[in-house]
C-alpha cells in the first residue's frame, strides 16, 4: 500500500468513527429524552387523578367510583416507578461506559509517558555522546551539518508535542471524570425520586386498603348495582352494535376492499383518523381512565369478570365531552341507565360517547375535532362524572372491529 493509498484508508476510517459517534451520541440523546418524557408524563397523570380525587372525596368518601380512581393511581405510580427505574438503569449503563473510556485513556496515558520517560532517559545517557555542538561541526559538509541542525530541531519539537498531548489527555481525562460525577449526582437524584413516589404509592395502597374494607360490608349492595350496570351495558352495546354494523353496511356496495365504499373525502378522514392513531385528543379536556378495554376482575366482588367494549374516563363533574376528530353525526339515542350517546362516523372508523346529557348535536351534521357534543351527566350531589367512550373500525368483513381506545388517544 503506497502512501497516498494508506491516507485514503486512514481518512474513510476517521469519517466512519466520525459517523458512529454522532449515531451513538444521538441514540443516547433520543433515549434520554423518551425516558423523561415517559416520568413527566406519569406524573401529570398522577396530579391529574389527585385532582379529581380531591374533588370528589367530600361526597363519595366510600364509593366504588372513588375505589377506581384510586386503583388507577396506583397504577399510574407503578409506571412512574417503573419509568424512574428504567432511568437508573440507562443512567448506570452511562456510567460504565464513561468509567471504561477513563480507564482506557489512562492506559493511554501511561503509554504516553513511558515512551516519554523512555525518550528522556534515552537522552539523558547521550547527553555526551551525541554533544549537539560538536555532532553539527563533525559534518562532512553544510548540507549535512543543515540535516543535524533540523534533527535536533525535530527532536525538541517532538517532545514538546508529546508533552502537549499528555497535558490535552489529561485534560480530556478531567472532563470525561466530570461527566461521570454528574452521572453520579444524576443516579442519587433519581433513587431519592423512586423512593418519594414508592411512599407516595404505599399511601395510596393504605388509603385502597381502606375503601376496599369500608366497601366489603356492602357486597349485597354492589352484587345488586353490578346486576343493574351490566343489564345498561348489555342494552347499551347491543343498540351500540346493531347501529355500528347497520352504519358499516348501510351503503349496500359490495366491495373486496371497505375502502372501495368511502367518498373520496371520507377516505382520506380515514386515512388521516387511522394516521394519527396514539395522537388522538381526549373525548373530555380532564380525566383518568378507570375502566379499561376488554374483560378485566372486579375490583371487590370475588370471581366475577367486567367486560367492556371501550375504556370509561373519570372526569369532573358536568365536564364537556368533545369528538376527538372530524366526522358526521350518524346516530342520537338514549338508553335507560346510560342516558344519551352520540355517535360519530370518520370514514371506515366510528367513535361512540356514551353517558352525555345536553347534547349539542344534531344526526347528519359535520362536526370538527375537538368540537363540544355534549356533557357528561352527573350525580345529584356528586362532584365527578363518567364518560364511556368506545371506537370501532369497519374491516369489511360484515362484523364491525371493536378497538382499544386507550391506543388511539394521546397520553393526557
Amino acid at each position: 500500500m503506497n502512501q497516498l493509498d494508506y491516507c485514503r484508508t486512514y481518512c474513510k476510517l476517521l469519517l466512519i468513527t466520525f459517523i458512529l459517534t454522532i449515531f451513538w451520541v444521538n441514540a443516547f440523546a433520543q433515549t434520554r429524552q423518551k425516558l423523561e418524557e415517559e416520568r413527566k408524563q406519569a406524573l401529570l397523570e398522577i396530579e391529574e387523578t389527585n385532582r379529581i380525587l380531591s374533588e370528589t372525596q367530600t361526597n363519595q368518601k366510600q364509593s366504588l367510583d372513588r375505589l377506581n380512581l384510586l386503583n388507577a393511581q396506583v397504577l399510574q405510580f407503578k409506571r412512574l416507578i417503573s419509568s424512574i427505574a428504567n432511568e437508573i438503569a440507562f443512567t448506570e449503563r452511562q456510567m460504565n461506559e464513561i468509567s471504561a473510556k477513563v480507564r482506557q485513556m489512562n492506559k493511554e496515558i501511561d503509554k504516553m509517558k513511558e515512551e516519554y520517560a523512555q525518550l528522556i532517559h534515552y537522552t539523558y545517557k547521550n547527553r555526551g555522546q551525541y554533544n549537539k555542538l560538536i555532532y553539527v561541526l563533525s559534518a562532512r559538509d553544510f548540507n549535512e551539518a543543515y540535516r543535524r541542525m533540523k534533527y535536533f530541531q525535530q527532536y525538541s519539537e517532538y517532545r514538546k508535542k508529546q508533552v502537549a498531548e499528555i497535558r490535552v489527555k489529561q485534560e480530556e481525562i478531567k472532563k470525561v471524570i466530570e461527566q461521570l460525577t454528574a452521572k453520579k449526582a444524576e443516579k442519587e437524584k433519581l433513587l431519592a425520586e423512586q423512593q418519594q413516589e414508592s411512599k407516595r404509592l404505599d399511601a395510596v395502597k393504605t388509603e385502597q386498603d381502606r375503601e376496599v374494607n369500608s366497601l366489603k360490608s356492602q357486597e349485597k349492595k354492589l352484587l345488586n348495582q353490578l346486576a343493574t350496570q351490566r343489564a345498561n351495558a348489555e342494552n347499551l352495546q347491543n343498540k351500540l352494535q346493531k347501529l355500528i354494523t347497520a352504519e358499516f353496511n348501510k351503503s349496500g356496495i359490495k366491495a373486496t376492499n371497505n375502502a372501495d365504499r368511502l367518498t373520496p373525502a371520507d377516505r382520506l378522514i380515514s386515512n388521516s383518523f387511522k394516521g394519527n392513531k396514539g395522537r388522538l385528543p381526549w373525548p373530555t379536556e380532564r380525566g383518568t381512565i378507570t375502566g379499561y378495554f376488554g374483560i378485566h376482575p372486579h375490583l371487590l366482588l370475588k370471581n366475577i369478570a367486567v367486560p367492556n367494549n371501550g375504556i370509561d374516563i373519570t372526569t369532573v363533574g358536568g365536564a364537556e365531552v368533545r369528538a376527538i376528530y372530524d366526522g358526521e353525526i350518524t346516530d342520537v339515542f338514549g338508553v335507560p341507565g346510560s342516558n344519551l350517546s352520540v355517535v360519530v362516523r370518520h370514514g371506515n372508523y366510528i367513535t361512540a360517547y356514551s353517558n352525555l346529557v345536553d347534547v349539542k348535536v344534531k344526526i347528519g351534521e359535520k362536526i370538527k375535532s375537538k368540537q363540544t357534543i355534549g356533557k357528561v351527566y352527573t350525580e345529584k350531589g356528586s362532584n365527578s362524572a363518567i364518560l364511556h367512550f368506545e371506537i370501532w373500525e369497519d374491516t369489511g368483513k360484515g362484523e364491525p372491529q371493536k378497538l382499544n381506545p386507550e391506543l388511539w388517544i394521546s397520553r393526557n
